[in-house]
């Protein structure tokens, strides 16, 4: 029967790897299935299935489990695989990928470009992740943080560890931020802390729309966009290795910083 051809064919898609629903149906021999592929999949109880792997033909992740309302789950398995996302932060537009991934990481800074003594911004979704990194805060540091997050503020830590000097890329620090998009902390929660540098290669304009960010990354990385934003700010980034920390960068949620220092130094 179809319906068993599909899930035979899905359930050898591997990790790390995804195919369209164009893909599988040409796979099992009924090129104009892809319809019935979604169908099927969408009604699928076997968690050996790995319903998560199929996307769209243009990159863009559908609906699972029958409902878009779930697709967030979608994109938060995906990640957790290892694979490469433009999605929605709390400021713009990030092309997202799992920090503890060396290879993860690594593809992100070809696909954009990027320096590569240039650390990338990570985003976790509570205090004691920051241990998955082998981040030790002080006192003073944890009761600030405690106080800060979730917001639009990301802050350098200390990280003298050489098993992630492909992240800190021998600055021995990093930097971090809890979202303040509930949606994006529940990716988090699943997928693990997500290096999230804006989307776009470096040296051009962030990208603002989805159309803006699949024509610098075409079908090279997945898309997952719930939101239509335009025009955010960057986070505001204080660099906390030192009391009092030192601001960096001003941007998104600078006035929630400013009231915070003032009580605390």
């Amino acid at each position: 029967m179809l319906t068993e051809e599909i899930l035979r064919f899905v359930k050898k898609i591997p990790k790390g790897s995804v195919a369209s629903y164009k893909e599988v149906a040409e796979a099992i021999g009924h090129p104009r299935a892809y319809r019935a592929v979604a169908r099927v999949l969408a009604k699928n109880k076997d968690p050996e299935v790995p319903c998560h792997r199929v996307v769209r033909s243009d990159c863009l992740l559908a609906g699972y489990k029958g409902t878009s309302k779930l697709a967030w789950q979608k994109a938060a398995f995906l990640l957790k695989e290892g694979l490469p996302m433009v999605l929605n932060t709390d400021t713009v537009l990030g092309l997202l990928g799992l920090a503890l991934n060396p290879k993860t990481v690594e593809k992100i800074y070809r696909l954009r470009k990027r320096d590569l003594k240039k650390p990338m911004i990570i985003l976790i979704n509570e205090l004691s992740r920051l241990k998955d990194l082998e981040v030790d805060l002080e006192p003073w540091q944890q009761k600030l943080l405690l106080e800060l997050w979730p917001a639009s503020i990301s802050v350098i830590l200390e990280c003298k560890s050489q098993s992630f000097a492909y992240l800190h890329r021998g600055s021995n620090s990093l930097a971090f931020r809890i979202p303040a998009n509930k949606t994006l902390r529940e990716i988090l929660a699943i997928a693990g802390p997500l290096v999230a540098p804006s989307a776009n290669p470096e040296g051009l304009p962030p990208a603002k729309t989805l159309s803006q960010a699949r024509k610098y990354f075409a079908k090279s990385v997945l898309y997952f966009v719930w939101e239509d934003k335009k025009g955010e700010q960057a986070s505001t980034l204080v660099d906390l290795r030192q009391r009092p920390p030192l601001l960096i960068r001003k941007g998104a949620d600078f006035e929630k910083w400013q009231n915070l220092e003032r009580r605390f130094f």
